[in-house]
């Protein structure tokens, strides 16, 4: 609650909502204020460190002084190369001598409330501050162009010319699922939990709801908390859940201690959820506890994600799913007409394609046909033609680590010939085998291999890592995420959050009443802002690639083990196959970033 005094600021204070001001953001980022305008060199005070002596009072520059300064600094520095002809000693450029004199600390005697800091700040006073930021101009984006959501994005260089071979998983790569397979795995999944683990019936009465999580998720099967990190083990705010119940900053606090949890423990009981197939899951673990915990039922977190990964499990490895899927293709497979196109051109220029996937060659055959056999342009009689090896029933990870002996499979008789495979045959069925037994058959390696995926972990990571594989992501969610961030709202929204930012960096370097109450008014407006910007892509927990602030888990991972990534695979095709991929600039936080 506000003091009596406090209260008696507002009026002072008050922040107008209707902003008609407009500027272009390449004009100026920083609002002009209503004094007298200011020189950039003047304007900026830096403090240094280094220049504390009683006698640094002035700012400004004695450019008389300068030629001076200069000659004796060269009659110095030439004294020393006679003495010594092979020291090569520093003499400061009239730009160097520069710097050193507007280092020199700022002193505001007209304000007593201002506090000297060693960080650049404004040489302005807290009411100017407040002026600017009450008369702050809506930045004008309208000029500035848009993402196209089905572009590809680079973290690493990528250049096609030197790949060789491009390998593919089945699931969520070449096959795009729709959102229905969501609600089947949920609704099988709840069966499978009731019927065989023998969970209370009731929970069949609780439908899934897509709109409750997201990808990149962690499950503390210790506290059985649903939670978004960033890329420190930072738990954002509001995006923290005990079943449907998000916790509070203090209830958060209160379990782990502090907002940021130790590396160890993430280690111990955090469990990822890094694939879109985790949406129903996660769904199921909530609405289990939420139930559980209405009704008074003693349960363990622990018990109950192993449970529900159990019944996950037995949905995608039952036949049930994929009988499901196959009975009605055009309801749960999203068929893009470019998928053959593109395949082709990568035959036809000479590339090498394989398949690997954790499906049943049964499963994939169907899914297939379905989506490729109408695109071949009489090219070849069957997809299996395309592929140069196809591996079935893989195991990933485990087919990254030691994995199992490869076995040709003979769909006529659904049997395994167990002879020894020391080569790979076109239009034949491989099912097992490890990385290091396809790389030696194969004789494909290290960077002249692409493979694509939707998991990281599963699919990407080892591969990198042990074999120098070329990775790249496919992110259906992407489209719908930069869809988002083209809106008009979206950007004017989050010019206004950075403003906002700026102006409680340095509202903080000023001491008094009016500055606490100024300050405390601009976080509840930046607490509005950030959930404006949260809300968009999901109430609960936000975008999947970032925090409020920072990088997700799922994106920094993303960085790390990606080349590249993209909402579908047939979004390459307009590139050459000659074409080299170049990243974006990453800037660090001190660097000057030109855009």
């Amino acid at each position: 609650m506000l003091s009596n005094k406090s209260k008696s600021l507002i009026k002072v204070l008050s922040i107008p909502s209707n902003k008609k001001n407009v500027f272009k953001i390449n004009d100026s980022i920083t609002p002009t204020t209503t004094t007298t305008a200011i020189t950039t060199t003047s304007f900026i005070r830096p403090y240094s460190t280094h220049n504390r002596g009683n006698n640094d009072t002035h700012n400004t520059i004695n450019h008389q002084q300068q030629p001076q300064q200069q000659q004796q600094q060269q009659q110095h520095h030439h004294h020393h190369q006679n003495n010594d002809n092979n020291k090569n000693l520093f003499t400061p450029t009239p730009f160097q001598s520069l710097v050193s004199n507007v280092n020199k600390p700022f002193r505001n005697d007209k304000d007593p409330d201002y506090l000297p800091t060693h960080h650049s700040v404004l040489n302005m006073s807290l009411d100017q501050l407040i002026e600017m930021y009450k008369n702050r101009k809506v930045v004008d984006l309208s000029h500035v162009p848009t993402l196209d959501p089905q572009d590809v994005f680079i973290n690493s260089e990528l250049k096609l010319e030197e790949i060789d071979v491009f390998g593919f998983d089945y699931d969520y790569t070449l096959a795009n699922y729709g959102d229905q397979v969501q609600h089947l795995i949920y609704d099988l999944a709840m069966s499978h939990l009731v019927d065989e683990q023998k969970y209370p019936m009731a929970l069949k009465e609780i439908k899934y709801d897509p709109t409750f999580a997201i990808r990149g998720l962690h499950f503390d099967v210790n506290y059985g908390l649903l939670m978004k990190l960033d890329f420190l083990n930072n738990i954002q705010a509001g995006a923290i859940y005990h079943g449907r119940r998000p916790l509070t900053k203090e209830e958060v606090i209160q379990i782990y201690g502090s907002m940021q949890l130790k590396r160890h423990y993430c280690d111990s009981f955090l469990k990822p959820m890094s694939d879109i197939f985790c949406l129903p899951e996660a769904c199921l673990i909530a609405n289990t506890i939420q139930y559980l915990t209405d009704h008074n039922l003693a349960f363990e977190p622990r018990i109950i994600h192993e449970d529900v990964t159990a019944a996950v499990g037995k949905v995608h490895l039952g036949g049930g799913l994929h009988n499901k899927i196959i009975s009605d293709f055009p309801l749960y497979l999203n068929k893009h007409p470019l998928l053959g196109e593109f395949l082709l051109k990568l035959k036809s220029h000479g590339k090498k394609l394989f398949l690997l996937t954790n499906n049943s060659y049964f499963y994939a055959n169907h899914g297939m046909k379905y989506l490729l056999n109408d695109q071949l342009n009489g090219k070849y009689e069957d997809w299996t033609d395309v592929f140069d090896v196809i591996i079935t029933k893989c195991d990933k990870p485990s087919f990254f680590g030691k994995g199992r002996p490869f076995r040709m499979y003979h769909p006529d008789s659904d049997r395994y010939d167990w002879s020894e495979v020391n080569h790979f045959e076109s239009k034949k069925v491989y099912v097992g085998g490890s990385l290091k037994q396809f790389t030696n058959i194969s004789k494909w390696r290290g960077r002249s291999v692409m493979y694509f995926g939707d998991h990281l972990y599963s699919d990407l990571v080892e591969p990198s890592q042990k074999e120098g594989w070329k990775t790249g992501v496919i992110i259906k969610e992407l489209e719908v995420e930069v869809g988002i961030q083209n809106s008009p709202k979206y950007r004017e929204q989050l010019a206004e959050l950075l403003q906002l930012e700026d102006v409680i960096r340095k509202c903080q370097f000023f001491t008094g009443e009016k500055k606490e109450l100024f300050l405390e008014q601009l976080k509840t407006e930046r607490y509005k802002k950030r959930l404006a910007l949260k809300e968009p892509f999901n109430a609960n927990f936000g975008s999947l690639f970032r925090t409020h602030t920072n990088a997700t888990m799922f994106a920094s991972s993303l960085q790390r083990h990606a080349d590249i990534y993209t909402s579908k695979i047939e979004n390459l095709i307009s590139y050459p196959l000659t074409a080299s991929l170049i990243p974006s600039r990453n800037y660090l936080p001190h660097e000057f970033k030109l855009n």
